[in-house]
């Protein structure tokens, strides 16, 4: 750590001291939400968006954890907001 630049080191602190809030589960609750309603609409969207729904699918993953929601879960939401079907998952 002695290598890093003052600067970096300053900024690093400053950004352990002035965090944000956490999250209260209403509030994940609801961008897990959205993020299902974009998934939904990159899924519907013509062109190369692969890369957002990357990002999105990846986000909805860790959202659903955050809730405490099972895997199995997560990925029937995120079926269920897609235009294809998961091959080879088992959707209760």
């Amino acid at each position: 750590m002695s290598d890093m630049p003052a600067n970096n080191i300053k900024e690093l602190v400053a950004s352990y001291t002035h965090r944000e809030r956490p999250r209260s589960p209403q509030e994940v609750l609801a961008r897990y939400n959205q993020a299902l309603m974009a998934y939904k609409e990159l899924c519907f969207t013509s062109g190369d968006v692969r890369e957002q729904k990357l990002t999105t699918y990846n986000e909805i993953k860790i959202l659903g954890w955050v809730l405490g929601k099972a895997e199995k879960n997560i990925i029937k939401d995120i079926g269920e907001h897609s235009n294809k079907m998961f091959y080879g998952a088992v959707l209760d």
